[in-house]
């Protein structure tokens, strides 16, 4: 071995020791949920790219996109409060979808102020291949677990949340 080729190696193995202190010292970040969260989000993220047309949609859009292909006629305030999102933010992104020529928006029947919201024909499509990709893209995220830790890992991540979903049916949340 050359004197080259040794200090490479003593270089080697204290960049690894020096690597295996920072780890150690930085575990109660790399425990915290919040980072444990924030790098799931960054995976799904990374392999969220679903086309519509000659469009991306964004994960908002996505989200809702989906719901008003499902459940058609929803108030846009309903619409907000089953995804998740705020309505201001619900309002752009149907706004945005609208212009898309994606959903369709029009005058709630239901009350005086709201908007009813549905997929256009060329949105439900767009939906129903969104909705096989999602089935796709979760099997992915979760492919390093096992079956059951799969199920279990969405029953607590619901639980959690407060959701209530076919992962906490009959559990009392």
């Amino acid at each position: 071995m050359t004197k080259g080729e040794e200090g490479e190696g003593r270089r080697s193995t204290s960049l690894a020791l020096r690597e295996a202190t920072v780890r150690r010292r930085l575990l109660p970040i790399y425990n915290a949920i919040g980072y444990l969260t924030r790098r799931l989000d960054q995976r799904i993220t990374q392999r969220f790219d679903i086309p519509a047309g000659d469009h991306q949609l964004t994960r908002a859009q996505f989200a809702v996109l989906a719901a008003v292909a499902l459940v058609p006629d929803l108030e846009q305030a309903e619409l907000a409060q089953v995804i998740g999102y705020d309505p201001a933010t619900t309002g752009v992104v149907v706004g945005r979808l609208e212009k898309l020529g994606l959903v369709l928006r029009k005058r709630s029947d239901r009350s005086r102020r709201g908007w009813q919201v549905r997929a256009s024909e060329i949105g439900e499509g767009i939906a129903e291949e969104q909705l096989s990709f999602l089935d796709a893209l979760q099997a992915d995220i979760l492919s390093d677990l096992e079956p059951q830790e799969r199920v279990e890992l969405l029953r607590l991540l619901s639980k959690l949340l407060g959701v209530s979903n076919s992962y906490n049916i009959g559990n009392g949340t």
